[in-house]
């Protein structure tokens, strides 16, 4: 592998992980300040209404959204093996998500477990989906 190509690879990963990170937690907090009625530091308010089921299932579709984008962005900024690009980012969110779980037990008891199983889920298969969306705009036809 060249220099030129590792270097992509690593900045490709980086660019979905910062991205999920980024797009993700500015919907939530956007969303929970516009649904909660304004801004709040307080956990038990911000996940009183984070954890309405209607806004647990949004939470799903704009994760699983947002994910497909970001493993869709990695293959392209990788430019080659877009399917293995996705595959790395999914394998490396999934491993965040529950280094998370465990290191900051604290914050993760406030999301359902049930919630966490189906965020990396969908989390990884949002990814995947969007890697092999570019995957399949890349290849020429026939």
């Amino acid at each position: 592998m060249t220099a030129k190509r590792a270097f992509r690879s690593v900045a490709a990963i980086a660019v979905g992980i910062i991205l999920i990170s980024a797009v993700v937690e500015a919907l939530e907090l956007g969303l929970v300040t516009a649904v909660g009625g304004g801004f709040t530091r307080d956990p038990e308010a911000y996940y009183g209404v984070r954890n309405q089921p209607g806004f647990l299932a949004a939470k799903l579709v704009y994760n699983t959204l947002v994910a497909a984008g970001a493993g869709y962005l990695t293959a392209v900024i990788a430019g080659y093996e877009p399917l293995r690009h996705g595959l790395a980012l999914a394998v490396i969110q999934t491993a965040a998500i529950g280094f998370f779980i465990v290191s900051q037990p604290e914050m993760a008891q406030w999301t359902p477990g049930w919630m966490w199983v189906l965020l990396i889920v969908f989390t990884f298969a949002g990814i995947v989906f969007g890697a092999r969306q570019r995957a399949r705009a890349a290849t020429p036809p026939g």
